[in-house]
């Protein structure tokens, strides 16, 4: 009987074993690219998330790519791939998945971004799946412990190296290394209803700043006009076409005037804004005329200071006028290349209009701020100058007979211009310096933009284009565009007059006519008409008094 029960145990025991052998899984190499190279090559299925194979494993990790592009945890790549192939090893049954802190450490630093686009915390991550703590119970990755953020108070301290990969709200990395990227917000500093009252704002100005400078460019080039300055025209015509470049972003629309994010981009941010044809040439006609104004205003105050303050006679002042197109249109040339081989063209979120500088505040110094500051530097400098050669001139101009004040002359008109516009040019300098001192605190979420200073800084680079139509306030202007319109209009043809022909009625007195004609022509061909009657007579009476001596 003892034998029998020691049989009947052993043939217990090998059943066992053998069932034991059968729980164990069958380990298989990795196959996925992506979870290569994470300290173990072996995994077995299914995995946690329920996949039977890693093809359809592949298939959901793929989702995460973005996010995995995104770099919002150094730990995110171990992490899904310890969940979708997790470790496999023939002395452990079940398999080795992350451990609670490593997922709540992912959890928290990448979770707001997928918050931002509204995507939700995905069910199959949820971290009270996975084991507190590795132990002899419950084998589970912790990953690096110097990196994680675990919520059982082991290896709560955060390493600097974390730190690194922590971007600023509404900003992101494409891999671990690189920059923080601003990602696409659409109400992140403003709402609907402010950019709304932008857009109106923005082509309203526009319109007139249009109409208004291409007017001027004209008026100023057929002769009109109160003042006669070359760099008048070009100003003219730069403020023309910046108006042009924020017209055309009006039309195309918000989108297709923008470097908004492709629908198919597998990353946050917003691309490149030299891909969108629409979105280039916006920003080089606001861009580069915008900055040829600025050259071409510190123009106009040279073209002053050589003409009133120095006295410059009309040939060094056309020489002088060479000189300041290659320098007014050259300098912002350079700028601009400069900025497409930065390639940081962007967005800006209020109005939509592609620029320079939105997101990147050393782009917006280099590129925008410090251009802006010497242009009016400049500007100032030169119109002190001219100034004080002015005032040392002697006062020549006699004062009208009727009135008893001086005239006014044409110097005087430009240089009043040139010191005008000092204002708008320092409105949008304060405007610039506004943002880019305050745009970390908008990024963090601290403090939000006022709307009043941005509506202003577009308005004052506007203004220039819509005071152009005080440049005309004169009586030249409206007898430059009549001689126009004559030359252009229909020619008057130059009446004849035409003689009617003397109708005869009586051909005998033709010849009576003719020969009391004849008679008269030929009285009044004598030197003498009046006396040559009276001589027959003298003659007759002189003839008389010998007969009667006689």
């Amino acid at each position: 009987m003892l034998l029998h029960l020691r049989f009947v145990f052993a043939v217990a025991m090998i059943f066992l074993m053998s069932g034991v052998q059968s729980l164990v899984r069958q380990c298989e190499p990795i196959r996925m690219e992506i979870c290569r190279g994470l300290g173990y090559n072996l995994t077995a299925m299914p995995n946690l998330g329920g996949n039977e194979y890693q093809e359809e494993a592949e298939f959901y990790l793929k989702t995460f790519q973005p996010l995995i592009n995104f770099g919002c945890s150094p730990q995110l790549n171990l992490f899904l791939c310890s969940v979708y192939v997790p470790m496999c090893t023939e002395k452990v049954s079940h398999p080795i998945g992350p451990c609670r802190g490593l997922c709540e450490g992912v959890r928290d630093l990448c979770f707001p971004v997928l918050e931002k686009f509204g995507f939700p915390w995905p069910e199959t991550l949820n971290c009270t799946k996975f084991p507190i703590e590795n132990n002899q119970e419950h084998m589970c990755m912790e990953g690096p412990k110097n990196m994680m953020v675990s919520s059982s108070g082991r290896g709560s301290h955060v390493d600097n190296s974390l730190r690194t990969h922590d971007c600023p709200p509404n900003h992101a990395r494409n891999d671990a290394s690189g920059p923080c990227i601003p990602l696409y917000d659409p109400n992140f500093l403003f709402d609907d209803n402010e950019k709304n009252f932008a857009e109106v704002w923005i082509t309203v100005w526009a319109t007139i700043s249009f109409i208004s400078s291409l007017f001027a460019a004209l008026t100023l080039s057929i002769g009109g006009g109160r003042v006669k300055a070359r760099p008048l025209v070009s100003l003219a015509l730069c403020y023309c076409l910046v108006s042009v470049g924020w017209i055309t972003r009006v039309i195309t629309g918000r989108k297709a005037g923008s470097c908004l994010p492709n629908e198919n981009a597998q990353d946050f941010h917003e691309d490149d804004g030299l891909t969108n044809a629409n979105c280039a040439i916006v920003f080089l006609m606001i861009y580069y005329f915008g900055m040829a104004a600025n050259a071409w205003w510190v123009a106009l105050c040279a073209w002053w200071v050589a003409k009133a303050g120095l006295s410059w006679p009309s040939e060094k002042l056309r020489n002088l006028g060479s000189c300041l197109h290659i320098a007014a249109w050259g300098f912002p040339a350079i700028q601009t290349v400069g900025a497409l081989v930065k390639r940081e063209i962007d967005t800006d979120e209020l109005t939509g209009t592609c620029y320079i500088g939105n997101k990147n505040s050393g782009i917006l110094l280099g590129l925008v701020l410090l251009p802006q500051s010497l242009y009016l530097i400049s500007g100032v400098t030169l119109l002190a100058i001219g100034s004080i050669y002015v005032m040392k001139k002697p006062q020549t101009v006699s004062a009208a007979p009727l009135t008893g004040a001086a005239p006014r002359k044409e110097s005087d008109i430009l240089g009043g211009l040139s010191t005008l516009y000092i204002i708008p040019t320092a409105c949008v300098l304060a405007s610039i310096c506004y943002e880019y001192n305050n745009r970390d605190d908008w990024f963090r979420g601290t403090e939000k933009p006022a709307l009043w200073a941005f509506l202003l800084k577009h308005l004052m680079s506007l203004f220039v284009g819509v005071s152009t139509i005080f440049w005309l306030w004169s009586k030249k202007t409206i007898a430059a565009w009549r001689n126009v319109c004559k030359r252009l209009g229909p020619r008057k043809q130059i009446a004849v007059k035409c003689q009617m022909p003397l109708v005869v009625t009586h051909p005998p007195q033709i010849s009576h006519i003719s020969s009391t004609m004849t008679t008269s022509s030929r009285h009044s061909s004598r030197s003498h008409p009046h006396r040559k009657p009276r001589m027959p007579q003298q003659h007759h009476q002189h003839q008389r008094t010998l007969k009667t001596i006689i």
